[in-house]
């Protein structure tokens, strides 16, 4: 986003700043949706499984996403927002397209799993957060974008790319470690 954003505000920051707002716009409706969602299964869930149950489940999932990280094989749809948008939609309604599609967290690539294990554990032990935690992250990713797109021209994005290129896999086995780690820890003091 912010190789799209970035280049924008330098233009136009009228343009850029509708696209930034288009996309914490629809990140935020998206985030909202699937906190709905998780919410109610969630709720569901724990009239079904009692915390013992439902804490062993987050712990393996959280291991298994955890080992999935490790084996460079995070789970995710092999798509990005649609591109050819770019030309064809005016910029708030071009980032709120793609806020949206980021904020289902379904549709797009992943660089680890630690999405995953937020939305299992919101899912499986606390789903009243769920609204919190998805909002927080959309919040957070947005901000994280504005800031690179505001400091773009400062360090352009090709070295910046390469630099987190090359940090890539060791931020994908720590997210991995950590996982699996914690859950470990969660399946171990599940049980009383």
């Amino acid at each position: 986003m912010a190789g799209v954003a970035g280049p924008m505000l330098k233009r136009s920051r009228s343009r850029g700043t509708r696209f930034l707002v288009g996309l914490l716009a629809g990140e935020v409706v998206a985030a909202g949706l699937m906190s709905l969602a998780v919410y109610v299964l969630g709720q569901g869930l724990a009239l079904i499984l009692g915390a013992p149950w439902r804490e062993s489940l987050t712990g393996v999932a959280l291991v298994v996403f955890g080992v999935a990280d490790l084996a460079n094989r995070t789970p995710h749809i092999w798509r990005q927002v649609p591109q050819e948008h770019i030309r064809t939609m005016p910029p708030g309604m071009l980032g709120l397209t793609w806020g949206f599609d980021l904020g289902l967290l379904f549709t797009t690539q992943k660089s680890t799993s630690l999405i995953w294990g937020v939305l299992t554990a919101a899912l499986l032990l606390h789903p009243a957060s769920s609204a919190l935690l998805l909002v927080g992250i959309a919040l957070v990713g947005v901000a994280a974008v504005t800031v690179r797109s505001v400091t773009w021209s400062l360090v352009p994005i090709t070295r910046f790319g390469d630099r987190v290129r090359s940090w890539f896999p060791w931020m994908r086995r720590a997210a991995g470690l950590g996982l699996v780690l914690v859950g470990a820890y969660t399946v171990w003091t599940a049980w009383p």
